[in-house]
């Protein structure tokens, strides 16, 4: 039955922007997946029956299925394939930035078919193309539950199109696994725990900058934002502030952009010379990257007393929007969770990244696997991850079984960088909460680490509406 609630939703959806993508597909390699275990059988052993819909009760944190629309729809075991449904940018403008991610994403769910699937069924993804819009998004997820009957809602990227979905999916009970985003509504296990993040937490990231900042620092200093005057940047923002002060930093400038504003930011970096601070955090969106890093190296160049240390969100750390400022990106900050694989000493000797590229190739993508491609494999790792999962504790695949597996995983994704692991529970509504400052380097051709791996794993908690 058609959920009212797609309608609202689609409506109130018309307001905002949303997400990412692009669908190569191909042959993928026979190499055993990264972090997989052989898939468990949908029976107890030695008998031929088929799995009931009781499944044990597991430790940590239970769904409650008495708030869904229809408990035994969620409870049932999925047969057949296991559909994954995703919407992303498959054209205009975001789709130049953001294709890469759907091609890791695809990759990957061809990689584990190619090994066989997962309890004896196979996946199918099935990538919709939004515009990066978010009402566009709303009627693509509508489509691929009502129309596709996808069993999952995975990889969607943008604040704004994961909340136009999300009250409905988790009304529905459809698990809606790994949003693209950092902000902090995907940790809301009280009222939507149907939904989780993927990407470090908007205050894990402030913090992690700030963390480096006063090692740099250690008598504390001057900070000063720059962001993109919207959802994303204004999370960014309230994070900064709300922590730069417990590392010794006074907030003395705090300059916006609007979202659709792809110029140069002359004015606001006439206000930040003005300032003068030690550390700067600019959280700029798309080519708003480029623009700043560009117009900041203008600015130290016309002004040698003007030398911050300046972080720029790890939504521009992508090569391309580095390599084009040239000089003026030289120095600048940034971070990651995940492995560089274009890394040439990671691509020799890693044999998770090894694998990673072996199923890039294979899948007949030309786009760039470094980068934003490496984020949507991730995605696609962590679905496969919940879903062997709940076959494992379960002995059988169903959306009640995916989601309490979400809500408890403890797992090394086979790209995180070293000493990180993906961990969840009653009280930590966060998969992502560690990270690496790096630095871009002219000299190296690419970027360096500047820090060791910071880990706060347990430090955000939940979040409270």
């Amino acid at each position: 039955m058609r959920s009212k609630r797609w309608l609202a939703v689609a409506a109130a959806g018309a307001l905002l922007g949303a997400a990412c993508g692009n669908d190569d597909g191909g042959s993928a390699p026979t190499t055993a997946a990264p972090g997989t275990t052989a898939a468990p059988t949908t029976a107890a052993p030695g008998t031929t029956d088929a799995p009931t819909t009781d499944a044990p009760a597991p430790t940590g944190y239970v769904v409650n299925l008495d708030d869904c629309e229809d408990p035994e729809a969620a409870a049932a075991p999925i047969e057949g394939d296991v559909i994954i449904g995703t919407s992303l940018p498959l054209s205009g403008g975001p789709a130049v930035l953001f294709a890469p991610y759907s091609a890791g994403f695809q990759a990957y769910f061809d990689y584990i078919n190619a090994q066989g699937g997962v309890n004896g069924q196979r996946y199918k993804a099935i990538v919709k193309d939004d515009q990066y819009l978010a009402n566009l998004a709303v009627t693509n997820v509508e489509e691929l539950v009502e129309s596709e009957g996808a069993h999952v809602i995975s990889g969607v990227i943008g604040s704004p199109g994961n909340a136009a979905i999300q009250e409905d999916l988790n009304a529905q009970c459809i698990p809606h696994l790994w949003a693209a985003t950092g902000a902090p509504d995907w940790g809301a296990i009280d009222q939507y725990p149907w939904s989780s993040g993927a990407l470090i937490v908007y205050e894990v990231e402030a913090r992690g900058w700030l963390e480096f900042a006063k090692s740099q620092f250690p008598n504390g200093g001057t900070a000063a934002l720059f962001y993109v005057n919207n959802e994303f940047g204004q999370s960014y923002a309230t994070a900064f502030k709300a922590l730069v002060a417990e590392y010794g930093f006074d907030l003395v400038a705090e300059e916006r952009i609007d979202a659709a504003d792809s110029g140069a930011p002359s004015g606001q970096m006439t206000n930040l010379v003005a300032a003068n601070p030690d550390i700067i955090l600019a959280v700029p969106l798309g080519a708003q990257c480029i623009a700043y890093m560009i117009e900041e190296g203008n600015a130290k160049a016309a002004n040698t007393s003007f030398t911050p240390l300046t972080y720029i969100t790890a939504t521009c750390a992508n090569p391309v929007f580095f390599g084009v400022p040239g000089p003026a990106a030289d120095g600048v900050y940034t971070s990651a969770n995940l492995k560089d694989v274009n890394n040439a000493d990671l691509r020799d000797n890693d044999p998770a990244v090894k694998a990673y590229l072996e199923a890039f190739a294979g899948s007949g993508s030309s786009a760039d696997p470094g980068g934003i491609a490496v984020a949507g494999w991730i995605a696609a790792e962590l679905t496969h991850h919940v879903v062997e999962q709940a076959a494992k504790n379960c002995g059988y695949v169903s959306q009640e079984c995916i989601i309490n597996a979400v809500r408890n995983i403890d797992y090394v994704p086979s790209l995180y960088r070293d000493g990180l692991r993906a961990v969840m529970g009653p009280d930590d509504g966060y998969v992502a909460e560690g990270l690496q400052i790096q630095q871009w380097s002219l000299a190296a051709g690419g970027f360096v680490d500047a820090s060791d791996v910071l880990n706060f794993e347990g430090t955000t908690g939940v979040y409270k509406r």
